[in-house]
């Protein structure tokens, strides 16, 4: 389903997402999660508060137990991100888990993304895409082999 705006709307939104706000405030997050289609738990909203006042300013490493929902921290920082206008992201995950990623970015928090396996990497330097990890307006998502 399609909600279409008014332009008045339109930069409304844009001046919400475009607001600065401290990186350890959760309405950092909020302006970027507003159709996000997740139930979130403190521990995922606190990690994802720790990666924007990470001290590595271009990225962190997000890492704890299986089961505890990285994908969902992680989707909240590449929510946010997007909406910041920062479209230059690479996801390398194991191989097992490439379509997991992609499916929950893409309906959880509906952001575009593409796999890069070996086969579509291949294809792209034959067809002449000599840089197929630079893809427009795409979350790019490949295992630890396609990325090396």
């Amino acid at each position: 389903m399609v909600h279409l705006i008014t332009q008045f709307q339109a930069k409304y939104y844009a001046h919400e997402l475009g607001r600065r706000f401290p990186s350890d405030s959760p309405e950092k997050l909020s302006g970027a999660l507003v159709d996000a289609q997740v139930d979130l738990n403190p521990h995922q909203v606190e990690a994802a508060l720790f990666a924007f006042r990470s001290p590595l300013s271009k990225g962190a490493l997000l890492a704890d137990e299986v089961g505890l929902g990285k994908t969902i921290e992680a989707g909240l920082v590449l929510s946010q991100k997007w909406a910041e206008r920062n479209r230059r992201i690479l996801i390398i995950t194991p191989s097992n888990l490439r379509k997991q990623w992609h499916q929950e970015l893409q309906e959880k928090f509906f952001l575009p993304c593409q796999l890069l396996e070996a086969k579509s990497y291949n294809n792209a330097i034959k067809l002449g895409n000599f840089k197929p990890f630079e893809m427009k307006d795409k979350i790019v998502i490949c295992s630890h082999s396609t990325g090396r």
